[in-house]
């Protein structure tokens, strides 16, 4: 007898959640608090600071873009994946 194959795409859809999730956190990273002017330091910690968020951003929306990626991978290999089997049902 033989069994009905088809595809297990849950793996996918639970790494575009996980980096989804990933994405979510490097958005929502609270910067460090604020640094007296009167601290020498100040201007070069503030420009670290803003260093260290512009690259976070640009994290978040490249890891955004990948989840988005294998969410649409997924229902792509889903959707070819049932198509091929119509396809070969409808040849038996």
């Amino acid at each position: 007898m033989t069994q009905r194959l088809s595809v297990d795409d849950e793996g996918l859809k639970a790494a575009a959640a996980g980096s989804a999730d990933i994405a979510g956190a490097l958005v929502a990273t609270p910067t460090a608090g604020e640094v007296s002017e009167s601290q020498p330091s100040h201007f070069g910690a503030s420009a670290v600071d803003a260093a260290l968020a512009s690259a976070r951003d640009r994290q978040a929306t490249r890891v955004s873009n990948h989840a988005k990626y294998m969410r649409v991978g997924s229902g792509v290999y889903r959707h070819t994946d049932d198509d091929a089997a119509a396809a070969v049902v409808r040849t038996i």
